[in-house]
Order: C-alpha cells, then sequence, then structure tokens
C-alpha cells in the first residue's frame, strides 16, 4: 500500500474579514499545484483515491489533482486531515479502504508530523512546503513506523 501525503497549495494569508476554513488557494497556490501534480505523472499516473481535509484551500488543492491525474473516484472530505488528526486514523482510514494508492490532502505542520510517525522518525520535524507530495509505502498493513519514505517532492515552480 502507498499513502501520499500532499500539502495543500499556497493559500491566502489569515484575515479578520475570512474565517480561516475559507481561506482559498492564491493564484500562485493554483499554479503551483497544477505545476507539480503534472511533474508527479513520472512518479505515479493517478491514485485510487483522494482524501482531502474539508478547509477550501485543501479542497481545492484536491479538485485541481483529481483533474490533472485523471482519478476516477470522487474527492472524499476527511476530517481527520484538519489540524490535529491523528496518524493512527489516517492509517485505519487506509486499511479499511484496502486498496492501493491513497492520496491524502492536509496542513502543516500536521502532514510533517504524519510523514515522521509512518516511517519511525517520530523525533523528526518535518516542514513541508505547500504543494509538495511524500510517498509511503507499507510493505504489509500501515502501522505507526513501519512506513519507508520513497520519495518527497517539493513544489514545482513554472517559472523556472
Amino acid at each position: 500500500m502507498n499513502i501520499y501525503l500532499i500539502r495543500h497549495g499556497e493559500a491566502e494569508p489569515p484575515s479578520e474579514t475570512k474565517p480561516h476554513e475559507q481561506r482559498a488557494l492564491t493564484k500562485e497556490g493554483v499554479e503551483a499545484v497544477k505545476a507539480s501534480a503534472e511533474y508527479w505523472k513520472k512518479f505515479t499516473q493517478s491514485f485510487d483515491i483522494i482524501l482531502t481535509s474539508p478547509l477550501k484551500r485543501a479542497a481545492q488543492t484536491a479538485k485541481l489533482i483529481h483533474e490533472f491525474l485523471n482519478v476516477k473516484q470522487e474527492v472524499v472530505e476527511e476530517i481527520s486531515l484538519l489540524n490535529g488528526g491523528l496518524t493512527e486514523d489516517l492509517l485505519s482510514i487506509a486499511e479499511a479502504l484496502e486498496i492501493n494508492n491513497i492520496a491524502m490532502i492536509g496542513h502543516q505542520p500536521d502532514i510533517g508530523i504524519h510523514i515522521a510517525s509512518m516511517t519511525g522518525s517520530n523525533n523528526t520535524n518535518l516542514r513541508i512546503p505547500p504543494a509538495a507530495i511524500a510517498k509511503i509505502h507499507f510493505k504489509d498493513k500501515p502501522r505507526i513506523g513501519q512506513g519507508i519514505l520513497e520519495f518527497l517532492i517539493p513544489p514545482i515552480n513554472k517559472k523556472g
């Protein structure tokens, strides 16, 4: 089983006039997600399913990836991908799905925490930039500390 942990694209800065949940991707964030998803085709053809945090910026990221990688199944919102979600819950969901390639789109610092927990690097502080992807492979059932980090790809900048 492969779990692909993805941080949403660059989002609007926090604002007193817009609720945190409604912060959208910036124009640059949209372009970085599109360019990154196109580049990811070199490493994975598609995902069996995309799970996303319900926050707007993550859902927008999921929709773009869904389109670029031609994922057949619709995007599914998953509250365990909100900040504060437990890695154990994500692994339980992955195991219950019984499919091979699961993309999960969430937020920092949680994406970095999940990568560290899944690979047994709990003391590592991974700062994952917006629109980055990490592939974690599990030989057997997905368990804390049993994953192998196969790649961590930063966002692709179309400008060069």
